[in-house]
């Protein structure tokens, strides 16, 4: 049976439909830019229990990394105020070694950076204060920060001979520290008194 379509106040008979279709169903519409849209935006990487190799692996280098730089290659400013002095630079061991860990850690951290938006990362743990979980999206935001300045404003002070950016360079280093501290100090908090699993997720 046709189905009657009213318009200009009478009635008129629409096409015949296709065999085992319905006659009084209207046709179906391609799908509004705005739902392709939304439908692409919610489209991404889901947040995973842990941390995937990769990113575990560009963690603990960046940490090996800046633990190098403090405990071994840190005399590099004697090198830099001798070649402020004299118009000497020589790169001796400590200097080439603070260098060439520097820009790794760059690279390491700009590879992070892509790791985290190619496969998402934890969230935070359900339990964690408001508060709490606050600062440790200020916290994660100022090392990401940090660590990918550093390296440039150190490489600004040496090759460009720069004092300014020598002393931004050791001013951030003592920031650094602090960031670390409180960092160390909220996983201890996470493993020991709220029992969450977030240390497990980086290891």
């Amino acid at each position: 049976m046709n189905c009657l379509e009213r318009g200009s106040g009478r009635a008129q008979v629409a096409p015949v439909p296709a065999p085992g279709s319905n006659p009084c169903r209207p046709p179906s519409q391609p799908p509004s830019k705005e739902t392709e849209m939304s439908d692409t935006n919610a489209s991404g990487p889901a947040s995973p229990e842990a941390y995937s190799f990769r990113q575990k692996l560009a963690h603990w280098g960046v940490v090996v990394l800046v633990a190098a730089q403090y405990l071994v290659f840190d005399a590099i400013g004697r090198d830099f105020g001798r070649g402020m002095k004299t118009g000497e630079w020589v790169y001796s061991p400590v200097a080439t070694g603070h260098i060439l860990f520097g820009f790794a850690i760059l690279a390491l951290m700009v590879w992070r950076l892509k790791l985290r938006r190619d496969e998402g990362v934890p969230a935070l743990p359900a339990a964690e204060p408001g508060w709490a979980a606050t600062l440790a999206r200020l916290t994660h935001g100022a090392f990401y920060l940090m660590l990918l300045a550093m390296p440039l404003v150190g490489a600004a002070a040496w090759f460009l001979q720069s004092g300014s950016a020598a002393e931004m360079h050791e001013t951030a280093a003592n920031l650094l520290m602090a960031l670390i501290a409180v960092h160390v100090a909220a996983v201890a908090v996470h493993q020991f008194r709220w029992k969450s699993s977030i240390l497990s997720r980086m290891m």
